[in-house]
This record gives structure tokens, sequence and C-alpha cells, in this order.
């Protein structure tokens, strides 16, 4: 989630609850993770590892394993392993049921309604809002979200009064046997079906890796610059390849250095690039799910998405602008540019066009441009600030809500450009609630100073959705 405040992301704050037992020199596998190079540890979900050292991003670890099944002799080994795939043993964070990147109801109901899931599915996350732990479960259909009660003065936790507990894991425990007021039994955790994206190939790659080591395996989209294709790296290692078709693209180099300063859970990471051979290629985390919109259209026939789910999405989109939006300009949001992890959490990518937040940011009259989400300013003077960001999310908005039609149905460009310059907007869409309508004229407003922030945006789409909490008597 967004790392603007305290509450939201500080480990003081995140921790502050945890059990007290908590040995920061022993960590638990919250993932797995196939080694990549020979100086990896192969990991499986809820290994116990000892940290022997560790640099930024990765930990140098031992694990021992009994051999033959004798418990009194053991096999040693040892590794590198990245560090947000582990956490400090006996915290609350290692539990495989915690969810640390959850912050609120929408994005657990997201979670748990996965078609893996079934009944009695859960999970525990902290709500950025007020700092509380809240219990999700599936029930049928739905979700039941719970809120976690903390009695300071006896150190418990509590659903009701009368029923306590010293720690989060003895509250699960306890609600795994008993219905005690829920909806059902706690049954299995939810399933985590995305990983975290490390912020390096490997514990000693660099930034420039050998062409020799990528490996292309199926083309995913093809640009009027640049390819992409799925591809392996170090034949262990599933990434995206955007390879470039020209070599003196001009936003090459911005597009590189942008990417290597950014690192947002709401933003596709780099993870290497290929610079000192032809052609040119940038290589990062590879989405097989594809598209937000791709996934609006397969959804049109149907129109089977909750409004929810599409806030859900709006929100998360919000989340990473907000990161960016006093960086830089990304000058290209829209559906096409989204990509969706397996548990549907959203990633802004391609960057081709973004340029370093800077007064008088201008594009070259070379470049396509995605017309019919500019801003007016543009056309005015050509000058782009994070307000015509705001100004695309507008437009963004509408594609959500018509399941990825494109903007202004049945006009062309010029058509537009020149309806917007004379203080025209685009109709409300079909199906659009009057709520999001209004969050979308804010966006077009002419003045772009007069645009709301990505961060006031975010809380204004939260405010449409609901998702209420069952209160336990």
């Amino acid at each position: 989630m967004g790392n603007s405040s305290c509450k939201r992301c500080c480990r003081c704050c995140q921790t502050k609850k945890e059990q007290p037992s908590i040995n920061r020199n022993r960590v638990k596998s919250i993932h797995d993770y196939p080694s990549r190079t020979i100086l990896d540890l192969n990991l499986k979900k809820g290994d116990v590892l000892e940290v022997i050292s560790e640099t930024d991003y990765w930990l140098f670890v031992r694990r021992k394993t009994a051999k033959d099944g004798r418990p009194t002799r053991f096999v040693e080994e040892h590794g590198y392993v990245p560090k947000e795939f582990v956490k400090p043993l006996g915290s609350v964070e290692a539990e495989l049921w915690y969810f640390g990147n959850v912050k609120m109801r929408i994005e657990a109901r997201r979670c748990l309604l996965r078609p893996q899931n079934h009944e009695g599915a859960f999970l525990i996350w902290k709500s950025y809002e007020n700092n509380n732990y809240y219990l999700s479960v599936r029930n049928g259909p739905n979700v039941r979200h719970y809120r976690i009660k903390w009695r300071e003065n006896e150190k418990q936790f509590f659903l009701v009064h009368h029923t306590t507990f010293q720690s989060l894991h003895e509250l699960v425990e306890f609600y795994s046997k008993n219905e005690g007021g829920l909806c059902t039994k706690l049954h299995e955790p939810c399933v985590k079906l995305d990983q975290p994206a490390t912020l390096t190939l490997s514990f000693d790659s660099k930034w420039e890796v050998d062409r020799s080591s990528l490996v292309r395996i199926k083309k995913l989209g093809s640009g009027e610059f640049a390819d992409v294709w799925q591809g392996l790296w170090n034949n262990t290692t599933d990434v995206a390849i955007k390879e470039f078709k020209v070599v003196d693209y001009p936003y090459i180099k911005t597009e590189i250095d942008i990417m290597k300063e950014l690192h947002h859970e709401r933003l596709l990471s780099l993870y290497a690039v290929c610079t000192t051979s032809k052609p040119v290629c940038l290589v990062t985390e590879l989405m097989q799910n594809g598209s937000l919109k791709s996934f609006l259209t397969s959804h049109k026939e149907k129109h089977d998405l909750e409004f929810s789910l599409m806030m859900d999405f709006a929100v998360q989109i919000t989340e990473g602008m907000a990161y960016i939006e006093n960086k830089i300009v990304h000058r290209d949001l829209r559906a096409e540019n989204i990509l969706l992890t397996d548990m549907q959490c959203c990633k802004i990518a391609d960057f081709g066009l973004a340029q370093i937040n800077l007064p008088g940011s201008r594009i070259s009259s070379e470049v396509r441009v995605p017309v019919k989400w500019m801003a007016p300013e543009i056309f005015d003077y050509q000058e782009y600030t994070s307000k015509s960001d705001v100004w695309s999310f507008g437009i963004l908005l509408t594609e959500i809500v018509t399941y990825g039609d494109d903007p202004y149905p049945g006009q062309d460009k010029m058509t537009c450009v020149r309806a917007i310059q004379r203080g025209e907007r685009m109709q409300r869409p079909p199906g659009c609630p009057e709520a999001l309508y209004d969050i979308m004229l804010l966006c077009w407003r002419p003045n772009p100073e007069e645009r709301p922030t990505f961060t006031e945006l975010q809380e204004k789409l939260m405010a449409l959705i609901h998702e209420p909490v069952t209160e336990l008597e």
C-alpha cells in the first residue's frame, strides 16, 4: 500500500501488539522460493531458518533438517533468500493466515473470494484506518469481517468479552474448533497466490545482465516501439522481457532510470536491463494475468463484476499514483497499462512516456500519444504535470465502469479534442453511479490546480465501497 502514512506501513505500528516471544535471528518462510542461482537456498513455505548475515534485500541463512528421519542427525544447508519471503519466527507476520499487504476490508474480500478458497477460509489483517486487527472469513459467496478487540491493561485479544486470548494464534486455534458466534468455524488460511517482487534477480545480480541469460518463450504483446515476451532468466526465473525495436528511441534511458528508482507494490518492478548489445531490453516481473482492460472486456458480456471490485481496482491504482505523483508524470495512464497479479492486485506498468515531474514537461510531437486520455492543457500548451495524470485517471474510471470500453464512444480523436477545448465533458457512462461520475468531473476540471490529488481520490473512492463489520456480542 502507500507509504506516506506511518500508521499504514511503519514497522513500529505493525508490531506493537505482537507476541513477546519473537526470535529475530530465526525466521520462517511465508512463501515458496525456488532457488535461482547456486548461491540461493530453495525454500518451502513454513521452513525455519537461522539468519547468519544480511544485505539490504537478501539474507544469508542456515537451515537444519533431520537426516533419514532421525532427529539427532541433521543436514545443514546455507544460502541466500529474499528478505520479503521470510518473517521473524514467532511474529504475527510469520503466520500463514496473516496478510500484511491487506489494509482494507475490500481487499480481504477480494482475496477470500478467489475460487481456490472454500467455506471457512480466513485471514487476519491490520487496518490502516484504525490500526486494529480484523478477522475476515469466507461464508458461502460472502465474506464476514470481525474486529479483533484488544484489552491493553491485560494484554488480551478477543471478539467477545468473555472469551479472551493471549495471542492471535490462540484466537485462531479456538475458532478453528468452535464456531463461537462466527458465521462458521475457521478452516484453511486464505490462499496466497502472489509472491513479493524481489528488488534484484539474485543476491549477486547487477542491473546489466548478459543476453545469453535470457530466453524468450512467448510473445505477450507488441507496440510501436517494443515487443513484450514471457521469458526465463538463468533458466530458473519467470520474467517479462520488453525488447525495443529501435535503439535511438529517446525515452529508453528515461524509462530505465525512472523504473530503477520506483519501488512500490502497485508498480511493476524492474529486475534488470540489457543495453550493451542489440536489441535493448528491460527485464521485469511477469504478470501472466494480462491487463486490466483485457480482464474487464472478458467480463463484458456477462456484466458479472461487482461494483465494489471495480472500485477496489480504482483504489489500488490511486495508491500507486499517489506514490509517484510528486516524483514523475506517467503520461500514459489507462487500463491497458494496468497489469493484474494472480490475486487481482493492480500494478501500474509501461513507463515509456514517463518523465521526471519538472515544470515545463513536454513530449515530442513525433511520439504517438493516447489522445482520448489527454488533458486540455496538453493540447493548449503541451505541458504535462501530475494533474494531467489525474485527468487520465478520470478517463480510466470510465473504462472500469464500462467493462473496458474506449472513452468518447463514436467520436474520432479530433472531435474529442475540439469538444474538450470547448469545455465539454464525456457524458455519464451507462450504469455509472452519480457519485462516481462526480469524482470523474473533479478529475476533469479545466484548471489543473483545482483537480484533486491521488490521495484525495483514494479517500473519495473508498467512501463508495460499503463493506460492513460484524460485531459479536
